[in-house]
């Protein structure tokens, strides 16, 4: 459950708790079962409120515009796409509302509970923006401007220590390695974003961070590196296009490239003969 849930967790009054897939907030029961086929089946108050493969409910109920409001995230199941959010109106002596789930793949947290709306979105990656949604009681589930990728401000090198098993991405978040790729990479860029932003991992090395990560369905053909060397303060990465023989690497001059980052790139390079 995200943290910022937990803090917002209200001590609503008519709110009984059993556990995460059952409760009765202002005398509306709450429940989830197994569906008839498979998969799992919302109950509001005895009814079938929504059925899908995956169905959760946040422990944490909220209290938007003076009213019980219970959220949650319901998918197909699988890892194709991530389940999405979904919230549940829960008004004292009126019917039960329900919204959702939002049309998105997108990783959706609740980021902001606001006096009349809840506000979701995902973290933003260096290949493409957030995606921010807004529920309210008025106008439901509408998407709004997505939060562009950019660094973040005042990160250098000096936070390269913590990038302890982080993600390559992450790593992008430090102010000089961001504008050395954009500026280096050029039209590049892109292409290299998208690998970069995919699945991966990346940690401390002796000398510094390595970092790799890959598109999903062609993570052998398209993949990419980032090696950041903290004696010299210096960005080194390697991509690969599907299609292409030769792995592309910036700087293309290898005499700057220091020893550690020199035998990851003969290791990319032997991979691929």
């Amino acid at each position: 459950m995200p943290k910022l849930m937990i803090a917002l967790l209200l001590m609503v009054p008519g709110l009984a708790l059993a556990d995460a897939d059952r409760m009765t907030v202002n005398g509306h029961s709450v429940e989830i079962n197994d569906g008839t086929q498979g998969g799992k089946m919302l109950f509001v108050d005895g009814q079938v409120m929504h059925a899908n493969g995956l169905i959760l409910l946040d422990a944490a109920l909220l209290e938007v515009a003076g009213v019980p409001v219970v959220t949650g995230i319901s998918g197909a199941g699988g890892n194709v796409c991530n389940a999405a959010p979904f919230v549940v109106v829960l008004p004292d002596g009126a019917a039960p509302e329900f919204y959702g789930p939002i049309d998105s793949c997108a990783n959706l947290q609740i980021v902001d509970v606001q006096p009349e709306a809840i506000v979701f979105a995902s973290e933003p990656v260096p290949s493409q923006p957030g995606e921010v949604w807004v529920w309210n009681r008025i106008t439901g589930m509408t998407e709004a401007l997505p939060e562009e990728f950019a660094p973040t401000e005042g990160a250098g090198w000096d936070q390269l220590s913590d990038l302890a098993e982080a993600h390559p991405a992450d790593a992008m978040a430090l102010e000089p390695v961001y504008q050395a790729l954009v500026s280096g990479l050029g039209a590049d860029y892109p292409i290299y974003a998208e690998r970069i932003s995919g699945l991966g991992s990346g940690d401390l090395t002796a000398e510094g961070y390595l970092g790799e990560a890959c598109e999903k369905y062609t993570c052998e053909a398209d993949f990419a590196v980032l090696y950041l060397h903290k004696a010299t303060r210096q960005v080194f990465a390697i991509w690969h296009v599907s299609g292409e023989i030769e792995n592309r690497i910036y700087p293309e001059d290898t005499s700057l490239w220091p020893p550690e980052a020199m035998v990851v790139l003969r290791e990319k390079a032997a991979a691929g003969d």
